[in-house]
């Protein structure tokens, strides 16, 4: 399985700076292991998972999104800059 994960800072339009987190557009939801795991591996304050809500929609045809963030070791309820990181 091969799984795209960006690393994006927000808050800043410069390289290196601002509040960094990874962001992982996934085309179906992972159980919740494997979120962790791999929030674990980036090692950044959180890394969000997005997916899209209905299923057969795509990132580029939906509109609606679920969104999840792991800190590397445990799930949060929300995180602001790694939101704004997945809008980008």
């Amino acid at each position: 399985m091969e799984i795209q994960v960006f690393t994006m800072d927000s808050f800043t339009n410069l390289p290196f700076k601002g509040n960094p987190a990874a962001v992982c557009p996934l085309a179906h939801e992972l159980n919740d292991d494997l979120y962790q795991k791999i929030a674990a591996e980036m090692n950044l304050s959180e890394t969000a998972f997005v997916t899209p809500i209905n299923p057969s929609d795509t990132f580029t045809s939906g509109s609606r999104f679920c969104l999840r963030w792991f800190t590397p070791t445990v799930e949060v309820n929300l995180c602001g800059h790694a939101t704004l990181a997945t809008a980008a």
